[in-house]
């Protein structure tokens, strides 16, 4: 089993206040939610009105198709045009033996 683990800070530029930001949020995330059928929410930088650290995870057999699923999350969020990617940390985590 693998398990990627990912997080991306996005800058919102749209966004005057937190309730903005929390519309924004949702969006991308229950968008991405149903595109992907991932785990995913805000993990930091609740109060900060024009940045959001979403964090999602991915599981899967083999590591290229983790690395992949995950490179397409980012994508399809940039895709969004809700706000703009600008830091990306992911960990690949190999449980056992990868096929």
């Amino acid at each position: 089993m693998v398990v990627g683990v990912s997080s991306i800070e996005v800058f919102l530029p749209e966004n005057h206040s937190l309730k903005d930001k929390r519309h924004a949020v949702k969006r991308i995330v229950e968008k991405t939610r149903a595109r992907f059928n991932i785990s995913i929410m805000e993990i930091e930088q609740t109060n900060l009105w024009q940045r959001a650290k979403i964090g999602f995870s991915i599981v899967g057999v083999k590591k290229d198709h983790v690395n992949l699923a995950i490179d397409n999350v980012y994508a399809y969020i940039e895709s969004l045009y809700i706000g703009k990617i600008i830091d990306t940390r992911t960990e690949i985590i190999v449980i056992g033996n990868e096929i």
